[in-house]
């Protein structure tokens, strides 16, 4: 073999071992990237106080990991000793008291974002963020006095939708969104 011949064969070779340690040097250095998705989770819960025949500061808590909007819904009903349901129902101001803190028709507790609606439900009206709470739904509930055998209960139940997108919070609760505020269906009880 020539002198030239030799001379091109090696800078060949050197150019292959280059370009083959160039691409080892960039794979090592070059990482993986993995995206993880995470599902989001709306998780309600009810926060309260009670003091002997007084339920007081009832509000909801988002205990998930995604903003959500939040509805809550009060059923008030006398129970027997035995935990049974019982048919006839308390009346208000006469076996109880209660204090809302709920935007009415008439624009008192306007400073609320709970809304009262025709399917009997009270709206939040904000997304609530992760591990974050609304303000006050009912601010007291007092029973006027006690009868043997009944025991006044005041269930509050919550339920949670995600506040985004918009779509899921309509597909649920028949709500719309707008600008970020929960519209509920009648608000203020259809009034």
């Amino acid at each position: 073999m020539s002198k030239r011949k030799r001379i091109i064969a090696l800078l060949v070779g050197v150019i292959l071992l280059a370009g083959t340690a160039g691409t080892l040097a960039w794979l090592s250095v070059t990482g993986v990237l993995v995206n993880q998705f995470g599902i989001g989770s709306v998780k309600p819960l009810v926060q309260e106080s009670l003091n002997g025949n007084v339920k007081s500061n009832v509000k909801a808590e988002n205990a998930g990991t995604a903003p959500a909007f939040i509805r809550a819904a009060v059923d008030i009903y006398w129970q027997d000793g035995n935990g049974a349901r019982l048919w006839e129902e308390p009346q208000a101001d006469k076996d109880y008291v209660i204090a809302w803190s709920v935007a009415d028709a008439s624009g008192t507790n306007s400073a609320s974002s709970w809304v009262k609606a025709s399917d009997g439900f009270y709206y939040w009206t904000s997304p609530v963020a992760p591990n974050t709470e609304t303000d006050v739904l009912i601010a007291s509930v007092t029973e006027l006095k006690a009868i043997e055998g009944r025991n006044l209960v005041v269930d509050v139940s919550t339920q949670a939708v995600q506040s985004v997108p918009d779509d899921a919070v309509r597909e649920a609760w028949n709500c719309t969104v707008q600008d970020s505020v929960l519209v509920p269906p009648h608000a203020n009880g259809g009034e």
